[in-house]
């Protein structure tokens, strides 16, 4: 039955969009749709306007003649992209409709920035959101296009129509693009006043535009432990659970799990492993007496990349857990599948245990004297230095010798060398004293000869009394929230480290897991969405060891307030 489902679903797809057969039953296997909605205003506005450049480009045409409907051979719909395939006899003139569609000033300077992609696709990115992936073949042809538009900056701006000008309008023609293969039989087409009603783009089998019914999933997940992954899960699970949906706690960490909601439970230890359950998960799911949901441990020990996310997708679209379940909680703490649930699921929650401070208003600083300015000097340019290492293998054996070289000519000091990289630094100093000279002149040389002693004096710890004097000052408001937001940044990246942050509806919300004053929560919030952050409006009291029954029930109630702030978040 499955088969022929996604047969069906391949034949309606191919009809709407053109595209080869293997591409369509792929996209239709990975996605279970047959023609997803761009994701994302910003790929909706893109592909509005590309749309809006093709009409003002053919206007009124036959799409016999052009190769298809706008010269386009077939269209392959994404939920982050869009695939554009032009006919041989017109990609030229296609790609530079795209590129003035791309445009920032309507003009023929190209807007779309071609990302370094591998495979089978020329990624495309627009300037406000939004990727179109061209195939490799069109390479050429987009070559060809930025050099005619180069070559005419006076070229005329893209012709307006009239559906562009609003949001429904946008949308409509979003959709129209990705099912532009409709119109291939089609007389005339001419979208330049209207374009079509709802019943034709719906299309012969609009039945099959439904997505089949899924159980929605939260997925909990930090790359770091002692965050609360698995208690906020279990909890989670409880909550959605008493609201009276059929959850599923799925545990893809291994060992034994502690915290609220997990305590004094005898979780079932057998580990099927990720790659059995997913083949037949209503053998190893098992209730929980007095939690009211189902459990089924499963992991993938050593591995949590594509083939682990694959794996996990499989095991929810199967029709076990469509059936008997409408939630799927996921505790993917680090020893489990971070990334492959992260990438997966609807609605990726971070714990946050280790909140950052508000920085102070005064700071100490150190006001350089004019030796400590050139010694800043040396200090910058030693670090270029470094991070412009040697590149390749060769490059390291010539440097070794350039070393060997240096120390045979210049005889090793034991005072100066007792540095590992005491030899380096002299050959540095060396290279650099021409520079140094014609910089600083006669300051140059006491700042030369004492910058190596000052390092090992002061193990690189800070400046001594010859670099300069410590000032305190208050920090401006534009400084202190500056301050601020690159202490969220850093707090936040050691959560979300190696996990993938996608774009849209799936990027992850931080939850907090500590209380702080209101005043510093509110800065907190405001930092961390100008990082462009997504933040949980509840907090969840910070336990510690001591789990008193007074704990137990504010931790409880903070899921539970959790629990339905998340399902607001799901796509319903």
């Amino acid at each position: 039955m499955a088969t022929t489902s996604n047969q069906r679903r391949t034949r309606a797809r191919r009809l709407r969009t053109g595209e080869p057969h293997a591409l369509a039953l792929d996209e239709v296997r990975r996605h279970r749709d047959v023609l997803p909605a761009a994701s994302t205003d910003g790929q909706r506005d893109l592909e509005a306007r590309v749309l809006a450049a093709l009409v003002g480009e053919f206007g009124a045409h036959r799409p016999h003649d052009q190769g298809g409907p706008f010269a386009l051979a077939w269209v392959g719909p994404r939920e982050d992209s869009l695939i554009l395939a032009a006919a041989a006899s017109q990609r030229e003139r296609v790609v530079r409709c795209l590129l003035r569609a791309g445009a920032a000033d309507g003009h023929g300077a190209s807007g779309l920035e071609q990302r370094t992609t591998t495979g089978r696709w020329m990624a495309l990115a627009g300037p406000a959101g939004g990727t179109l992936l061209l195939p490799r073949d069109h390479g050429p042809a987009l070559l060809s296009a930025r050099a005619a538009l180069t070559g005419r900056p006076d070229i005329s701006p893209v012709q307006d129509v009239r559906w562009a000008g609003t949001a429904a309008g946008r949308e409509r023609a979003s959709t129209v693009l990705r099912r532009i293969r409709l119109f291939a039989d089609h007389d005339t087409v001419d979208f330049r006043t209207a374009l079509p009603e709802d019943a034709e783009i719906a299309g012969p089998h609009p039945e099959l535009l439904t997505r089949p019914r899924r159980p929605r999933v939260i997925a909990v997940v930090n790359s770091k432990g002692g965050h609360g992954c698995s208690s906020l899960a279990a909890g989670l699970a409880q909550a959605l659970s008493g609201r009276g949906h059929r959850v599923l706690y799925l545990l893809t960490a291994r060992g034994r799990q502690s915290g609220p909601g997990l305590q004094e439970r005898q979780w079932p230890e057998a580990d099927p492993g990720l790659a059995a359950v997913s083949q037949e998960p209503d053998r190893h799911v098992r209730p929980m007496p007095g939690l009211g949901h189902a459990f089924v441990r499963c992991s993938a020990p050593g591995a949590d990349g594509p083939d682990e996310a694959r794996q996990l997708a499989l095991l929810l679209r199967h029709p076990a857990l469509d059936r008997a379940f409408s939630h799927v909680v996921i505790d993917a703490s680090p020893t489990g599948l971070p990334r492959a649930a992260a990438s997966t699921a609807d609605l990726t929650l971070a714990p946050w245990r280790h909140m950052p401070r508000l920085p102070g208003r005064e700071v100490t600083e150190v006001r350089l004297t004019p030796q400590g300015e050139v010694w800043a000097w040396i200090e910058g340019a030693w670090r270029a230095f470094e991070n412009s290492g040697p590149a390749a293998l060769e490059d390291y054996a010539a440097y070794e010798e350039r070393l060997a070289q240096f120390a045979r000519h210049h005889g090793a000091q034991a005072a100066a060398d007792e540095l590992e990289d005491g030899l380096a630094r002299r050959l540095f100093l060396n290279d650099t004293d021409e520079a140094g000279q014609q910089r600083w002149g006669a300051r140059w040389e006491s700042a030369r000869d004492g910058w190596i002693a000052h390092l090992q004096h002061q193990n690189g710890a800070g400046w001594d009394e010859a670099a300069g004097t410590h000032v305190t000052r208050t920090l401006s408001d534009q400084e202190w929230e500056t301050a601020l937001r690159s202490r969220v940044a850093e707090a936040a990246a050691e959560v979300l480290w190696d996990l993938p942050i996608a774009t849209g509806r799936r990027r992850p919300w931080l939850v907090p897991t500590t209380r702080m004053p209101a005043e510093a929560l509110r800065a907190l919030r405001t930092a961390c969405a100008a990082q462009g952050l997504r933040l949980s409006s509840t907090v969840l009291p910070d336990l510690g060891n001591a789990i008193g029954p007074a704990s137990q029930t504010r931790w409880e109630d903070a899921a539970r307030q959790l629990a339905d702030e998340a399902h607001a978040q799901l796509p319903q």
